[in-house]
């Protein structure tokens, strides 16, 4: 039987979600979105460590 492999981008998912509450929380404090950086920086170093986690824990499987 073949095991599908499919890969979940986590760093691309972290950039999208961290961008996205970034900017709401945002806009919701100041008004602007000059924290959306913050967010989309945050995100994708948190979905980069997901994704080195899942990848850790595949391997070691």
């Amino acid at each position: 039987m073949t095991k599908y492999n499919a890969k979940i981008p986590y760093a691309g998912i972290g950039l999208v979600f961290g961008t996205a509450i970034g900017a709401g929380v945002s806009l919701i404090i100041t008004g602007t979105v000059i924290w959306a950086g913050i967010g989309t920086a945050v995100g994708l170093i948190l979905g980069a460590i997901v994704g080195h986690i899942v990848k850790s824990k595949e391997d070691n499987e």
